[in-house]
């Protein structure tokens, strides 16, 4: 009888294969369909149960994380959701005794409505906040001592595997006013939320000037929108550092103008300021101006910044005013209008053709009809403020945009 030879190392070699392939799709299908479910604590414990898998598993938490919230499809135009957060100094404060810091946030309701027929404007929607998350450093947890909502502790999770700070069981049916604070141990390593706040890296650029991301989600789960609002805030009785900027200019609090920039004001010998002389013409149309200031010396010598012909000036604005400008003047003389709405809304004022000996005292003024004729209006965050960008001459050298200045009336 005639033996047939067997290789078994052959055999078990192929069988581990198998295994090996069957155990690596059932691991991507369970990633699959935990990111698709969305953000449960069973999700993020089925995530965090597979860390220490390999590169591959370690690539996709990377991906998890990199955009916040982690786990959630987002509306990212704040322009298409009811709410905002903005950081109420009124409301924060310090409490020396105690060692403690807050931090309070209010939501108000935007001042142009968003389309009822989106998902976060519905008539469900549109004034119902169920939870609050914010983008954090994980190595802050213990900094944390307490979240209230409207002066109530509230319920909170700090989740150190996302990097996110959740307030949940919020169930507020009318948002508008809703006060949510968070209280830091002023003698901890993160007293502050220029430390609580993780640098923005991925949907929101990231900025020298410290901003804090957040995410609302409404009474269905869907998340509306996210945004980041600066974190600058001097607190009564709080050693914090104070700013040396001018007085009317603030923190930034997004990407604009999505190209490379330098968003330290400090770092350039231009700066943009809003001109509190706001008039109104015969015909109607609103003047607001913008002045170009110039330090006398570079504070740091070093930057690109600090010699350049400036060219440009760049407004960030809420695209649903683009039929309200009507022109705009440079030192008195009138410009044609350039409103882009698309890929990002901005007005561009353009051919200034200055030297920084020359720019010192550069007006640019922009006549808006009455529908977008104050800067609560024109400008996405409508607070008041808004982003300006001054612009070297394309191609004329190491210097593009220098610098981004948050200004207001």
């Amino acid at each position: 009888m005639t033996m047939k030879r067997v290789n078994f190392s052959s055999s078990w070699a192929a069988a581990a294969r198998h295994l090996i392939l069957a155990a690596a799709i059932n691991t991507l299908m369970l990633i699959a369909s935990t990111a698709a479910a969305g953000d449960t604590s069973t999700n993020r414990q089925q995530l965090g149960s597979l860390r220490g898998g390999g590169s591959l598993l370690q690539h996709q938490k990377n991906i998890v994380s990199s955009l916040f919230p982690p786990l959630s499809n987002c509306e990212r135009d704040a322009a298409k959701s009811p709410f905002r957060l903005f950081l109420d100094a009124a409301a924060s404060g310090a409490e020396p005794s105690a060692n403690l810091q807050r931090f309070c946030f209010r939501a108000r309701t935007n001042a142009n409505p968003c389309n009822p027929k989106t998902k976060c404007c519905d008539a469900l929607s549109a004034h119902t906040v169920s939870k609050v998350e914010f983008d954090v450093v994980a190595a802050c947890k213990e900094s944390v001592r307490q979240v209230t909502v409207n002066g109530q502790s509230a319920s909170y999770e700090y989740d150190t595997v996302m990097s996110v700070l959740r307030v949940t069981e919020l169930n507020a049916v009318d948002a508008e006013g809703m006060l949510v604070c968070v209280v830091l141990d002023a003698t901890s390593a993160c007293p502050n939320l220029s430390q609580l706040c993780s640098r923005p890296n991925g949907d929101v650029a990231t900025t020298t000037e410290s901003t804090c991301r957040y995410a609302m989600f409404n009474a269905d789960r869907s998340c509306c929108p996210v945004a980041a609002v600066p974190t600058a805030l001097s607190l009564p009785g709080s050693t914090a550092a104070t700013s040396e900027l001018p007085a009317a200019v603030t923190a930034l609090r997004s990407g604009f103008p999505y190209c490379q920039c330098q968003r330290n004001v400090a770092d350039s010998r231009l700066f943009a300021t809003a001109s509190s002389n706001v008039t109104v013409t015969s015909n109607g149309l609103t003047r607001i101006c913008f002045d170009v200031g110039v330090r006398d010396a570079c504070p740091n010598p070093t930057s690109k910044c600090c010699e350049f012909t400036l060219y440009k000036m760049e407004l960030e604005v809420d695209r649903v005013c683009a039929e309200a400008l009507a022109f705009t003047t440079i030192d008195g003389v009138q410009r044609v209008r350039y409103f882009q709405t698309a890929p990002h809304a901005a007005i561009k004022i353009v051919n200034l053709d200055k030297p920084v000996s020359e720019a010192k005292g550069t007006q640019v003024c922009l006549f808006l009809r009455p529908e977008c004729n104050t800067l609560a209006k024109l400008c996405p965050f409508h607070d008041g403020s808004c982003t300006v960008g001054l612009f070297s001459k394309p191609g004329g050298g190491d210097a593009n945009c220098c610098p981004l200045s948050s200004v207001r009336i």
